[in-house]
């Protein structure tokens, strides 16, 4: 391979042609948009040839830009059976769980009953990556909202998640609106923005509100701060909220956002032994909670 660029160069390039642009691809690499552009250009340099055509829009691909990313893909594919080979031979597995913010903070706290109690397994939650593709396995095993649909993939559903509004012990007490309709107008709120689409409890609240929210967060980690130190209310899944003693429910689940949970995996992935056990694991975990995701856990809520 020519010194000049590298298959990371490849791996960020096939990126930002699966995206068509620069701000879908950062979600997915986790790679800032300036950076994704100055190596998608240095890889135009090293190879002597325009990869895409830029516009307000987007990034379409050029001729040889189409032509480079099936070669690449080519790449990709072997990149990931060599990864499967090492981990195969290692002693040591690792198994690599795509998930969401929230779902990730959940299972950080329960990684003890993920990994099998027989084998030598490391894990990697991939938090807030939800667009891996498990068809070219970016991941052993990923939860996602829906279920799968793409040809070498299975599922199976594992519990429906409720989301609700909650609010700061506190900031609740000394704001009893909080509790009726009018929260919407006398309350402070937080909300939750990422690169991509907005997220649906997002959406939801700004069809809502009948003000500006006071704070908006890109992580988890900064909104809970937030919430928990008063700032305001905000839409959170019940699995998180219902469990935290800092925060109380403020109304019933919002039907409108509840999902039904789906553990995917490649089909030939979830016969691993390791990969296998990882799955059973998570499945069991989080059906042993079941209450609390679909936000019966509440008393009277």
């Amino acid at each position: 391979m020519d010194e000049r660029w590298k298959w990371e160069d490849l791996r960020l390039f096939i990126a930002v042609a699966r995206g068509g642009g620069l701000s879908a691809a950062a979600h997915a690499t986790q790679v800032s948009p300036p950076t994704l552009g100055r190596r998608v250009l240095a890889l135009e340099r090293a190879l002597g040839m325009e990869l895409f055509h830029r516009s307000k829009d987007g990034y379409a691909l050029t001729t040889a830009g189409f032509e480079l990313l099936e070669y690449a893909e080519g790449l990709e594919a072997e990149a990931t059976r060599i990864d499967r080979w090492r981990d195969k031979t290692q002693r040591t597995h690792k198994v690599r769980i795509a998930v969401g913010f929230w779902t990730g903070l959940f299972l950080a706290h329960k990684v003890a009953e993920l990994r099998p109690q027989d084998e030598h397994v490391d894990l990697a939650l991939i938090t807030g990556v939800e667009d891996l593709d498990l068809q070219r396995r970016q991941a052993s095993f990923g939860l996602r909202n829906r279920r799968p649909e793409n040809i070498g993939l299975a599922g199976q559903r594992l519990t429906r998640v409720a989301f609700a509004i909650y609010g700061d012990t506190d900031y609740v007490t000394d704001n009893p609106s909080a509790r009726a309709r009018r929260r919407y107008w006398d309350c402070d709120w937080i909300t939750m923005v990422h690169a991509g689409a907005k997220p649906p409890s997002s959406a939801w609240l700004e069809r809502h509100l009948e003000r500006d929210a006071v704070l908006a967060c890109n992580s988890p980690a900064a909104l809970m701060a937030a919430l928990t130190t008063g700032t305001g209310l905000a839409i959170l899944p019940c699995f998180i909220g219902d469990a935290s003693p800092r925060l109380v429910r403020c109304d019933g689940p919002i039907p409108e956002l509840a999902h039904d949970q789906w553990l995917v995996c490649h089909d030939d992935d979830r016969h691993e032994p390791h990969i296998a056990k990882v799955i059973e694991n998570t499945a069991q975990l989080i059906r042993r909670h079941r209450r609390l995701f679909e936000g019966q856990a509440v008393a009277g809520s």
